[in-house]
């Protein structure tokens, strides 16, 4: 009975794509979407013959996708809109097949895979450069927040969110919590941060303006603001070459909150202990620097 059940199931789902995969009957269900149409109407916006789109909605009509009213004009069903709400992941994903063919989605949660077309009407950063251009100006023109999730701070994003932080801008950053020592900016630091910045930062921290979070993993190259938003997913083997994709649009603007939002609930806090005792090892480089001067 289970077995039948599941062949059943698999039928249903080969058949919706069968129906989905023609671009006419796809472009009816759009169509639909606006508005309630009649056969003649369909055929007119789509240039296709009244005889071939009345065969394209009989179609639809027997998989339950569109129905017919009293009025003549076709609808489409509560299953027709559930069905479509899906295809812009879909699309999203088959548009940038190269890069999900790099890239892995298998960490990210579910529930934000089924929203992946939210990121539809981003553009994707060129190369790495362009990343790290977006996300500079990403924080310069932050105004109420900035939120941070990258498995190493980008050496030359410090200035620029110490002068936000003087604004008033809120930050939140989500780092790994053991991080590659070639990566950790625990103790080496640029030589335009000094030991101001640091105390500067971490009564930052203690005031609430900055928020500090860790997890074993970092699963996404995540900044976003109020206004614009960059995304970078990894490997399959969990490093990143930050190539991903950059938008003001607010879906986009959505996900990447409720993403990072996910994550940042279950992350471990940073406790005043292990921020004094960063503290202590970056004022040892700084002094040491000195010396060295």
């Amino acid at each position: 009975m289970l077995i039948e059940r599941q062949v059943l199931n698999v039928e249903r789902l080969c058949d919706i794509f069968f129906e989905l995969s023609n671009e006419d009957r796809l472009d009816i269900l759009f169509k639909l979407q606006e508005d309630h149409m009649k056969v003649t109407s369909l055929s007119r916006e789509l240039n296709i013959t009244t005889q071939e789109c009345s065969r394209h909605v009989a179609r639809l009509s027997e998989a339950k996708l569109v129905e017919k009213d009293s009025g003549g004009f076709f609808n489409l069903t509560q299953y027709g809109r559930a069905s479509l709400k899906l295809i812009p992941s879909w699309r999203f994903i088959s548009e940038h097949s190269d890069y999900f063919n790099a890239h892995s989605l298998e960490k990210i949660p579910s529930e934000f895979v089924c929203r992946i077309g939210e990121l539809r009407k981003s553009e994707p950063t060129e190369n790495v450069m362009v990343t790290f251009h977006v996300v500079e100006s990403l924080i310069k023109n932050a105004e109420e927040y900035v939120w941070l999730m990258h498995d190493q701070y980008l050496l030359n994003t410090l200035p620029l969110l110490r002068e936000r932080l003087e604004k008033g801008v809120t930050v939140r950053t989500f780092e790994p919590l053991n991080k590659d020592p070639k990566r950790s900016l625990d103790q080496m630091r640029p030589s335009y941060i000094d030991e101001e910045d640091e105390i500067y930062f971490m009564k930052a921290w203690e005031s609430g303006q900055v928020s500090t979070r860790f997890s074993d993993d970092i699963e996404a190259f995540l900044y976003v603001s109020k206004k614009e938003a960059i995304i970078a997913f990894p490997h399959s083997d969990g490093s990143f070459d930050y190539l991903g994709f950059y938008s003001k649009e607010l879906s986009m603007l959505k996900f990447c909150r409720d993403l990072f939002d996910s994550y940042w609930e279950n992350g471990v806090p940073l406790t005043r202990e292990r921020g004094m005792r960063v503290l202590e090892l970056r004022k040892k480089y700084y002094q040491e620097r000195k010396n060295k001067e």
